[in-house]
């Protein structure tokens, strides 16, 4: 049985990735502090100890490690409550007593500031959480996990739109998850491994279901998704994401025999036999273990095109429908990512690089305006180039901002902070106006949650 649960620090960033610290009593006067985190849709790493001792001490180190997480200016910033809400203030450093904040659980507060993993033990009931699954390793090397396949990526829709015609390649949805490998062992564990062919913790649900409804020799290979009923991901829609499912877009083996070799169509159709498939919207009761939905006819193509588009989903992979599973990136696989588009933004500030980069600008915080507001939805580092960097630099030290510049991303996570920037271009002065710059013309919404720019 875990220590007692005393407090809790921890918050969702932008991404969807999770940061937690809890704090037990051990017993006799002893108390530690240890550090979790995960991807927007993995389970917990394992816990890092970050301090045992008494009490004032424990709560001292688990504060200064916390509020660095929460610090302005990183990259990743964990700043959005567990329970949902507005984003909280960064947390206070070195405090030896816990406070009342958004981002902290002491006995006695509201529950909802706890992850659901947590609920039940933090109530004092014995009833059932949403626990992940301890990390089980197998008894030797992993057979499967170990040969991992990737895309290659389509630049456009037009380079795209051929292969919606083309028989000999198949159509399925891109998922905005994390990738894993999913296998019932023959001994009968089931473990789940990330792209390096490490073994990483799986959701206590999703374990169940694979043991459950698959037999020994079965690896998949797919996403941990979390989702809303109508499959949007959580980091579009944050806490209204309460369905984490994996979803295997490939079979690598069942019952113990190896499916590298076979054809992809007929992989695929040996998974649609085995899962039932991922299909918004869910409904009521809903298997954590789902296939992707497929298709090699025109007609189900273009069904998949105009659903995964209706509902704003990431984009499609096409695979060449005799292609064997291949443990390399290739062309047999092919991505387009739909939602990556332009947007002009306005320049807010500037954070100097490192390595390479030190004495210039490796980075630039932006904005976007509603009505004559303007508001900062995060910082655009990669896709620059060195003259770019360069009148970045010269602009700062002139103290000059609000220039309009072009990127490119994935759109706004649900807390408004920019998804996977890139930078673009430098718009020519007067070329555009930064009030124009506005969250209805260049993300097709309102203002969530972004903060306003002082």
């Amino acid at each position: 049985m875990p220590a007692n649960l005393i407090g809790f620090l921890g918050g969702v960033a932008a991404s969807g990735a999770r940061y937690k610290i809890e704090i037990r009593d051990l017993g006799g006067g002893a108390f530690e502090a240890t550090a979790l985190n995960a991807g927007g849709a993995t389970g917990w790493s394992r816990p890092t100890l970050i301090k045992a001792g008494a009490i004032a001490e424990v709560i001292k180190a688990a504060s200064t490690k916390f509020a660095e997480k929460t610090r302005p200016g990183r990259d990743r910033m964990y700043t959005r409550p567990f329970g949902g809400g507005p984003l909280a203030e960064p947390f206070p450093k070195g405090v030896t007593s816990l406070p009342d904040h958004p981002l902290c659980w002491r006995v006695g507060d509201p529950l909802g500031r706890l992850p659901a993993e947590l609920h039940a033990e933090a109530s004092g009931s014995a009833g059932p959480g949403a626990v992940a699954a301890p990390l089980t390793v197998p008894p030797a090397t992993p057979t499967f996990g170990q040969v991992v396949m990737l895309c290659e990526t389509v630049p456009s829709w037009d380079d795209f739109l051929p292969y919606l015609t083309n028989a000999d390649w198949i159509l399925t949805e891109k998922l905005e998850g994390d990738r894993g490998q999913l296998h019932h062992h023959t001994d009968g564990q089931v473990y789940l491994t990330n792209r390096s062919g490490e073994i990483i913790n799986c959701p206590a649900h999703i374990a169940k279901a694979m043991r459950d409804g698959t037999t020994p020799g079965t690896s998949l290979d797919g996403e941990v998704i979390s989702v809303d009923r109508d499959g949007r991901a959580q980091l579009y829609v944050g806490a209204q994401a309460d369905i984490q499912l994996f979803v295997a877009f490939d079979l690598l083996a069942i019952d113990g025999r190896s499916m590298l070799h076979e054809r992809q169509c007929t992989r695929l159709r040996r998974l649609e036999g085995l899962l039932p498939t991922f299909e918004p919207p869910i409904q009521g009761w809903y298997s954590p273990v789902r296939a992707v939905r497929w298709s090699s006819q025109d007609a189900g193509k273009s069904l998949i095109v105009d659903e995964v588009r209706q509902r704003q989903g990431e984009g499609w992979v096409l695979r060449q429908a005799d292609a064997p599973y291949e443990g390399k990136r290739s062309r047999n696989w092919l991505r387009f990512r739909d939602r990556e588009k332009e947007m002009d933004v306005v320049v807010i500030d500037y954070r100097e690089g490192t390595g390479r980069l030190k004495g210039t600008v490796g980075a630039i915080k932006v904005g976007l305006y509603e009505g004559r507001s303007l508001y900062a939805i995060g910082w655009v580092g990669s896709g620059w180039d060195d003259t770019q960097r360069r009148t970045f630099w010269e602009a700062w030290h002139c103290r000059e901002a609000g220039q309009v510049v072009v990127i490119k991303s994935f759109g706004l996570s649900f807390a408004d902070q920019v998804i996977r920037p890139s930078g673009v271009r430098v718009r020519a002065e007067g070329d555009k106006q930064p009030v124009e710059c506005q969250f209805s013309s260049e993300v097709g919404r309102d203002r969530v949650s972004a903060p306003k720019v002082l």
